[in-house]
C-alpha cells in the first residue's frame, strides 16, 4: 500500500502458513513491487498500536532498500 501516512506499506508472506500470523508489515519511504527480492534494514517495534484497529504484534519502521 503506498503512501499512507506518508510512507509505503510493505507485507512480506513466506507462504508457510496463515497469512494473518506470518505477515511481516513494513514502513518505508522507498518502494517495492510484488514479486521484488528486497534487502531491508529498519527498526523493529512489537506491540505498536496506531489506533483505529491498527494493531502489529511485529513491525518493521522507517526501512531502508540494501543494495
Amino acid at each position: 500500500s503506498s503512501k499512507i501516512m506518508n510512507k509505503n506499506w510493505i507485507h512480506l508472506q513466506d507462504g508457510s502458513g496463515d497469512s494473518e500470523v506470518l505477515d511481516l508489515t513494513i514502513t518505508s519511504t522507498e518502494e517495492a513491487n510484488i514479486g521484488d527480492i528486497i534487502i531491508l534494514e529498519g527498526t523493529i517495534s512489537l506491540d505498536k498500536d496506531f489506533g483505529a484497529g491498527y494493531f502489529y504484534s511485529i513491525i518493521m519502521e522507517n526501512a531502508h532498500l540494501v543494495e
